[in-house]
């Protein structure tokens, strides 16, 4: 850990050659406890924005990765009051939430920073830990040179921030008035980060929304066809989630519930309710083509094979090589057979996303 943030701090002093001792506490303890603020309401949060972008400059800057899964995001007038500011604001609020450091952690990063041949470091550093470490600002030689506007954002979240700007749209402008329910697809590649972004897309759009698995709706194998691996989606049960879920007669009343499938145990668990006005479908074969229609927008994940199988192995264990002979193949005849990837409506392509 402390060698990754020894680079990470090595390139932010490549990039800001001012930075002050000062500056390199800030950026361990941003690093490793994430935003330094009080837990404010959203409209605070969203103000305090609006403010410092009218201080921002005009040009569009890149997010820094500081580690431990978060990153500077800065602050510019390229932004949109609109779009962008409030789901910043809403991410911002999620990070101070979510991160958690450890003094430990922090100590390592100091330890990493003390070999850095920066003039008076082991000086400020020393007098920083005798104070317990509290919050520190940038230092002024930083200010005046480098105009720091920045949110510290989970990583995650803020590469996914293109994303959720098209489905923040429509649930302003449609499930938000009321004018009906919605419903958005995930589709994509194993291992691309479907479910979590779907989690995600849930917990930050400006209205509250349902998430449905389609591993819920795998099909009962008695009920499956002799040639199911050959048919894609042919271990889905895609008539009951249109019959349940994205074609049901009371979806328009907000009272729509369905029964996910454990294909574990061969049987039904209890009804899960869908109350919001939007409903986020998230899993392989949810834009299959006989369901593509009732979508308001379709997004597709993808990533690179390498990474992929990295993040595969991790994931299924003991179980990757048949998980892979098996599902993965199969999965990748249903894209090539129902050119799922060009279908949809935005293609992300999530390599290097959760480093």
């Amino acid at each position: 850990m402390s060698g990754e943030f020894l680079d990470i701090a090595r390139e932010h002093r490549a990039r800001y050659p001012l930075m002050e001792p000062r500056d390199f506490a800030k950026l361990a303890y941003q690093s490793e406890f994430g935003p330094a603020h009080m837990v404010q309401s959203p409209d605070k949060v969203l103000a305090a924005l609006l403010a410092e972008r009218k201080e921002a400059g005009a040009e569009p800057l890149p997010m820094e990765p500081i580690g431990n899964g978060l990153c500077r995001f800065p602050i510019t007038q390229a932004l949109s009051t609109l779009w962008e500011l409030p789901l910043i604001g809403r991410m911002f609020s999620r990070t101070m939430w979510t991160t958690e450091g450890t003094v430990e952690g922090l100590t390592e990063k100091l330890e990493a920073l003390a070999s850095l041949p920066v003039p008076g470091m082991e000086e400020y550093l020393e007098g920083w830990r005798r104070e317990g470490c509290p919050p520190v600002s940038h230092s002024e030689a930083f200010r005046r040179a480098y105009n720091p506007h920045y949110r510290v954002l989970r990583l995650d979240c803020a590469r996914f921030l293109p994303a959720l700007i098209p489905l923040e749209k429509l649930a302003r402008d449609t499930g938000i008035l009321g004018k009906r329910p919605i419903l958005f697809a995930i589709d994509g590649r194993c291992g691309s980060g479907k479910t979590g972004f779907a989690e995600l897309a849930s917990g930050l759009l400006v209205c509250s929304s349902d998430v449905v698995h389609m591993d819920d709706f795998y099909l009962p194998s008695e009920r499956r066809g002799a040639d199911w691996m050959e048919v894609p989606a042919g271990n889905m049960d895609l008539e009951r989630l249109r019959r349940e879920v994205l074609d049901s007669p009371d979806r328009d009343n907000g009272d729509t519930a369905y029964r996910p499938y454990d294909c574990r145990t061969g049987l039904f668990k209890d009804p899960v309710e869908l109350w919001e006005p939007l409903t986020i479908v998230e899993g392989t074969y949810s834009q299959h083509p006989s369901l593509a229609k009732y979508y308001d927008y379709r997004i597709f994940l993808t990533c690179g094979r390498e990474e992929q199988t990295h993040r595969l192995q991790a994931r299924e264990g003991d179980c990757y090589p048949t998980f892979n002979r098996v599902w993965r193949t199969l999965e990748e005849r249903y894209f090539a057979a129902c050119g799922t990837e060009k279908a949809a409506d935005l293609v992300v392509d999530t390599t290097g996303f959760f480093e």
